[in-house]
């Protein structure tokens, strides 16, 4: 159907025309006035500092910056610029050592805050420039700014952030390798954020802490825990070493001097602990040397008191559940097995330096009160489930793994086993053996078999140094009769005849054993076949063509102390020894030979000679046999027996 009327646009189009139209004058705008300007006046900004020409002799780095430069860049915003200017300054100090000397204070208070920055590339920068720094400069010129590096530290260890917490111990890391001294001086400073990197203060009524969970975290609590107490053993094997302490002495202490006829020499009259300075107070008649150690025993007290229980809760978080029975191996998982490793070490360090301010301060009985409180948490954590093994995962270690992966590499655990049983003897010393007959001979048993079957020098350094630790100068229930230590004693005895055994480790075997002949409060032991049977044979050494310096001052001090004996069964032997004399060769000798004349100063002990032996000995003299100077030595030493020979 056709459209018909008018269409919308055609409507429009008519209301439109229908306007008023507005029409304005023509007018043109005046001349210039749409025309752009290109005059400007340009006034110059002169940065002074930058027109300054670097000299010819200045220290620069590859992007020709000198050092006061590279310093500023430090606090630059952008985070590539921090890390170049902290990558010149590794480099200034590799190639213009000299910079460091007169910048030293600059770099620390320049270098050290960047620790705490939030970029994790800046942070791991800045620690390998500090290790730049305090590996080359003089441990002198560090001190007065190590303050500064230590509040830095003590920061990131307490930081609300986790991953400065992590990096913190990188830092810790940097400053055990390059200022030992200077970290373990400050112990009571820094061991308190230890305990705040792995547990809070309790937030009931209850005293004491208790662990923190990392939730928020990439890694787990017990590898976090397990880097913690890592960095932890390392600190206080620093402190035991400033400290000088050691875990157990030797059975013979070399004191003997040998007069030097060409110098002047001084033997002293007193020992040099009597005669040391003791400074009084003018206030009190109170020795200050009594009186700051026990401030230092009652903080490293209250330290033990808190760590110890959080070293058990650890180990109990990740402990399987206990066998009833001894002797059957506890399964746990290679996380928690290098959470054992690290835990069992902190505990004896810690040992060790409760032994220590006992020692330095007696009245404190630091080392029994210790011994008493912890003695049944170790049995119930540890001993209960003992022995521990663990399954190694057959995995390859990437270049970028971290240091802690990985780090137990025996299934078996035999050495943190070893140590198990030696912190139960520690803590144990007049152990009821009827009592805890299942414990002391589990813990036996144990020692014995490795003592049988093993062949690795760490291990056996263990075994010995917890044979030293029984048979100690002082007898306790372990050693008070031979019927608790018999099997064991007697396969020690049997172990020094094993050729098949290292050399190293049959002298160790050797102190021991002489350490036990000198110990007259032992004498039960010397009473055993074993025992007999290896003092018949002790004059076979002389007979060998080497033997070490131990060896001979241990020979010296069992002719002394036991002449009874030395003489019993060095007599039938005398005359091969003699003949033997002229050709021993002592392996580890010093410079001033003082070893050789206490060899031959056991002739003096030798009590009767007979004719043979006798004539022997002085054709040799007369021959020269011997070096001038020893046999000198020699004939004087026969002067001197003239009158019993």
């Amino acid at each position: 159907m056709p459209q018909t009327g008018a269409t919308r646009r055609q409507k429009f189009l008519k209301s439109e025309k229908s306007k008023t139209k507005l029409k304005g004058k023509n007018k043109e705008l005046p001349k210039g006035t749409n025309v752009t300007k290109t005059n400007f006046k340009v006034k110059k900004i002169v940065l002074r500092e930058q027109l300054k020409k670097h000299g010819e002799t200045e220290a620069l780095s590859t992007r020709k910056l000198n050092i006061k430069e590279l310093l500023s860049r430090l606090n630059h915003f952008n985070t590539h610029s921090r890390t170049d200017a902290l990558n010149g300054i590794k480099e200034l100090i590799e190639f213009h050592p000299e910079v460091l000397e007169t910048n030293l204070g600059e770099l620390v208070h320049g270098v050290t805050p960047l620790v705490l920055n939030i970029e994790k590339v800046v942070r791991h920068e800045s620690l390998k420039t500090l290790h730049v720094i305090l590996s080359k400069a003089n441990i002198e010129r560090i001190d007065p700014f190590f303050d500064i590096m230590c509040t830095y530290l003590r920061s990131a260890m307490t930081h609300i952030d986790g991953r400065i917490q992590e990096d913190s111990l990188l830092f810790l890391d940097t400053l055990l390798l390059c200022t030992p001294v200077k970290v373990a001086q400050d112990f009571h400073k820094i061991i308190p954020n230890f305990l705040d990197m792995i547990s809070k203060l309790r937030i009931d009524s209850k005293p004491g802490r208790t662990l923190t969970v990392n939730l928020g975290s990439q890694i787990t609590s017990v590898k976090w825990r397990v880097k913690v107490l890592h960095r932890l053993k390392d600190y206080l094997q620093e402190f035991v070493k400033y400290n000088k302490i050691q875990d157990y002495e030797g059975p013979v202490a070399n004191t003997t001097k040998i007069f030097d006829a060409s110098k002047m020499n001084h033997y002293s009259l007193f020992n040099p602990s009597y005669i040391q300075k003791c400074p009084l107070s003018c206030f009190s008649s109170k020795n200050l040397q009594e009186t700051v150690p026990l401030d230092e025993v009652e903080k490293f007290r209250e330290y033990t008191d808190t760590l110890m229980p959080l070293l058990f809760e650890t180990w109990l978080e990740v402990c399987p559940n206990v066998s009833s029975e001894k002797n059957i191996e506890t399964v746990v998982s290679e996380d928690a097995a290098a959470l054992l490793n690290h835990t069992l070490d902190v505990i004896s360090l810690i040992w060790s330096l409760v032994k220590h301010f006992n020692i330095k301060s007696s009245s404190s009985n630091i080392q029994h009160t210790f011994s008493q409180k912890y003695r049944q948490p170790y049995l119930q954590h540890f001993v209960n489930a003992f022995p521990y093994v663990t399954n190694i995962k057959t995995k390859q270690r990437n270049v970028t793994s971290s240091e802690f992966e990985n780090t137990i590499t025996d299934p078996k655990l035999v050495a943190q086993n070893l140590v198990i049983c030696e912190l139960f003897i520690l803590l144990n010393p007049n152990i009821n053996v009827k009592i805890q007959n299942k414990d002391v001979v589990s813990v036996l048993k144990y020692i014995e078999k490795t003592f049988n079957k093993n062949t690795q020098v760490e291990i056996n350094d263990i075994i010995i140094k917890i044979l030293h630790t029984i048979f100690s100068n002082e007898v306790n229930n372990w050693t008070r009769t031979i019927s608790v230590m018999n099997d064991l004693f007697q396969k020690i005895v049997w172990a020094y005849f094993n050729k098949e055994l290292s050399s190293s480790f049959r002298q160790k075997i050797f102190s021991l054993l002489c350490k036990i002949a000198l110990n007259e409060k032992l004498s039960h032991f010397h009473d055993c076949d074993a025992y007999n049977t290896w003092v018949k044979n002790l004059p076979d050494i002389l007979l060998e063509k080497t033997v070490s310096v131990q060896t001979v001052d241990i020979l010296h001090k069992f002719a002394v102390r036991n002449n009874h004996t030395f003489n019993m069964v060095v007599r039938p032997k005398l005359l091969e020894i003699v003949q033997n004399l002229p050709d021993i060769i002592i392996s580890d000798v010093d410079s001033n030979q003082s070893s050789y004349y206490k060899l031959f100063s056991l002739l003096y002990y030798v009590k009767k000679w007979d004719d043979e032996t006798l004539n022997l000995l002085r054709d040799q003299i007369i021959n020269s046999v011997y070096k001038s100077d020893y046999n000198n030595y020699i004939f004087e030493t026969l002067k001197l027996k003239s009158g019993e020979i």
